[in-house]
C-alpha cells in the first residue's frame, strides 16, 4: 500500500533523510546541553 504524494512534492532519497535526520538529532543534543547549563547558571541565584 502506497501513500499518494502530493501535488509539489518530492522524492527524498533514505540517505538524505538519515543525514538530515543526524543533523536534526545533533541540533537537539546542543539545545539540550545548553539547557542544561542555563539551568544550572539558574540555579545559582536560587
Amino acid at each position: 500500500m502506497g501513500r499518494e504524494k502530493m501535488p509539489g512534492c518530492f522524492d527524498i532519497s533514505p540517505t538524505r533523510t538519515s543525514t538530515m535526520d543526524a543533523v536534526h538529532i545533533n541540533q537537539i543534543g546542543t539545545q539540550l546541553e545548553d539547557l542544561s547549563e542555563r539551568t544550572q547558571e539558574l540555579r545559582g541565584y536560587l
